[in-house]
């Protein structure tokens, strides 16, 4: 009996193994299955957080650019009422200047 008692713990220990390990490999697949959703996830609140930065980023660009665009219409509208001014200022002159130069006489 001593034999058969022994035949039958082993395969006792058999089946037990067996039950471990399959339980140990299903929890390693849960494991492999959790940690890969966890990564989608990482990379989603990444891509996310990417996103709404640029979107800050873009924001604030846009902004410099109008001020700068701004600052530069105004430097422009100076400068026209300059040459304005200069042409009221000198109109009849430079156009006695021209009228010389086109017609060889010295003014």
């Amino acid at each position: 009996m001593e034999y058969l008692d022994m035949v039958n713990q082993i395969i006792t220990a058999e089946h037990s193994a067996k039950a471990l390990a399959e339980e140990g490999r299903q929890k390693q697949e849960q494991m492999e299955s959790g940690v890969e959703r966890e990564v989608a996830q990482l990379r989603e609140d990444y891509m996310q957080r990417a996103r709404h930065r640029l979107e800050l980023v873009e924001e604030t660009e846009q902004a410099g650019a109008e001020e700068e665009i701004v600052k530069l219409d105004e430097v422009q509208q100076r400068a026209m009422k300059a040459v304005e001014a200069a042409y009221e200022k000198n109109r009849d002159a430079w156009v006695d200047k021209l009228f010389a130069m086109i017609v060889g006489v010295e003014p």
